[in-house]
């Protein structure tokens, strides 16, 4: 067992996927209140969006050769930090599509039926029900993807069955994805936004798209719009979601992401009726989680075995500290 490499999760393993171990590497996470407890002798590391990693982590870390993000976004990974101490930096796109687009037409479905509000009322015991209940029929309704991505994509999909028109903002993919999918092409994030009477979220966090759901924005889209953010929290300008939501600009809001995550207690996006909100969850079903997870340790045991992984994020590192040291 001790010729076996050490793979460093940023939390401890269930025992689904302790099952995944099957004798080829030894599992390590931190034990007590540090954080980092264990990396520094780590030769890979599977973590989540919880802890940045930088040069001060790689400081610490001078075993470690490969680092994979269990996810699609990476924006917690320093990947020029990544490069200079020699570490290939990876992630799992495809792990937590199916999950994650579920997830956000679970928010779709329940915010324009107003699951949450009416529920409410009948814990209130208010009566009247049917006539204070106004939801919106998503036949015929029009959905706006901001990115087309995997995930968007698959929304797209569920939506046009169900009878949604469908148009996305995404200047990197191809017209003939938009038109695989059937899928109407807006040339700017103006002219996608503006007659939708759904958004959903699906960009990267950079330093581009912070707060790319602006107050000018929100003046942008139609009264009454629904938002739905599965992607990333900083993506959203909450203050400017709080006073569209209280203006009635926005009608209601689903979201999975937030900034902070978690939020705390009585946080103003927790105070509101019309707002649904998921502590990043979109992901961790028993299936996305377990397909995630063996993605991640997938990539990281390529990498140790001296291979290049499919899903590095910084190829000119590579081999990196790898062409030092391989594991077979």
């Amino acid at each position: 067992m001790n010729d076996l490499p050490i793979i460093w999760f940023d939390r401890a393993l269930d025992d689904s996927m302790m099952k995944l171990v099957e004798g080829r590497w030894n599992p390590s996470w931190p034990k007590g209140d540090d954080p980092l407890d264990g990396i520094k002798q780590a030769d890979g590391a599977v973590v989540g969006a919880s802890i940045v990693y930088n040069r001060e982590v790689f400081s610490v870390s001078p075993n470690l050769r490969v680092l994979s993000r269990a996810g699609i976004g990476f924006d917690n990974v320093n990947l020029e930090d990544a490069t200079e101490f020699g570490i290939a930096a990876c992630n799992t796109p495809d792990g937590p599509t199916i999950s994650t687009a579920e997830h956000a037409l679970a928010l779709i479905f329940a915010i324009t039926k107003g699951l949450k509000q009416s529920e409410g009322r009948l814990h209130r015991q208010e009566g009247n029900y049917s006539a204070s209940h106004h939801s919106l029929e998503l036949n015929g309704a029009s959905l706006t993807l901001i990115g087309l991505g995997r995930i968007a994509s698959r929304v797209a999909t569920v939506a046009l069955a169900a009878g949604m028109t469908v148009t996305a903002y995404d200047p990197f993919e191809s017209n003939e994805k938009f038109e695989q999918l059937g899928v109407r092409r807006a040339s700017t994030l103006v002219e996608a936004v503006r007659e939708a009477q759904v958004v959903s979220i699906h960009a990267p966090l950079t330093d581009q798209t912070h707060h790319l759901i602006s107050a000018e924005l929100l003046d942008q889209m139609t009264d009454g719009v629904f938002i739905v953010n599965t992607a990333r929290g900083g993506l959203v300008d909450d203050s400017a979601l709080i006073d569209a939501l209280t203006s009635g600009k926005v009608q209601a809001a689903g979201l999975d992401v937030t900034d902070p995550e978690p939020l705390p207690q009585g946080h103003p996006l927790l105070q509101h009726d019309n707002i649904l909100v998921t502590p990043h969850v979109a992901s961790a079903t028993s299936e996305g989680r377990k397909r995630i997870f063996t993605m991640a340790i997938d990539q990281v045991l390529t990498g140790l075995s001296g291979s290049k992984p499919s899903n590095i994020l910084n190829p000119e590192v590579w081999p990196g500290r790898s062409s030092m040291q391989t594991v077979t």
